[in-house]
């Protein structure tokens, strides 16, 4: 594989995204070796100034090698026993890994979801570790942008939760949330086009 061919592998969202889709065919998966996968990180790290790895949930070969090859790990979580008990879990395995749980940044998402949810201090206190980032509750938004296939920057730009996932990308770059000076929309689209533009 090159550059070439992997340019033509990938769609391009008209917001200035590329996307490499996952396999058609389940079966196909094994077909793909983590020697794979690691030559194909090198060649979109050498093209894109971000990348974003969508994991599965059985943490095979292919997903522990993406933690290997890492900057930031979201462990993406929300407010339930659980969820928070798979959290524990997790960070035990991880802390066998040199060097992999000072990658994890923990995210808790649907924050508001339900009057029982269990506090914020509670959870940290049951993980062992502190929250990086928090994403409010908007099932209604999020509906409509995945059955759209409309980013939420596009269809929803003021909504809070487009700016807690907008702030976030500010922190993992270590940028401010918003540059000084700047409006709103401006700061989104600045945020934006420094995650997803093609590299020079």
């Amino acid at each position: 594989m090159d550059i070439t061919l992997l340019k033509r592998s990938l769609t391009k969202h008209s917001s200035g995204l590329y996307l490499l889709p996952r396999p058609v065919q389940l079966d196909d998966v094994d077909e793909i070796r983590p020697d794979d996968l690691q030559r194909l990180v090198g060649l979109l790290k050498a093209t894109f100034t971000h990348i974003l790895l969508d994991l599965s949930k059985s943490y095979g070969p292919l997903d522990r090698l993406a933690l290997e090859l890492a900057d930031h790990v979201l462990l993406v979580t929300q407010l339930d026993l659980p969820c928070l008990r798979n959290v524990v879990r997790l960070m035990m395995s991880f802390n066998e890994k040199e060097g992999l749980s000072e990658k994890i940044k923990v995210i808790v998402n649907r924050i508001g979801l339900e009057q029982n949810q269990i506090g914020m201090k509670k959870a940290q206190e049951t993980i062992g570790r502190e929250i990086f980032w928090k994403i409010p509750n908007d099932y209604r938004t999020m509906v409509e942008v995945r059955n759209n296939g409309v980013p939420l920057i596009e269809h929803a730009r003021k909504q809070p939760i487009t700016q807690q996932i907008l702030g976030l990308a500010a922190a993992l770059s270590g940028d401010p949330e918003k540059s000084a000076g700047e409006d709103e929309e401006g700061a989104a689209k600045s945020t934006f086009s420094r995650w997803f533009s093609f590299g020079k």
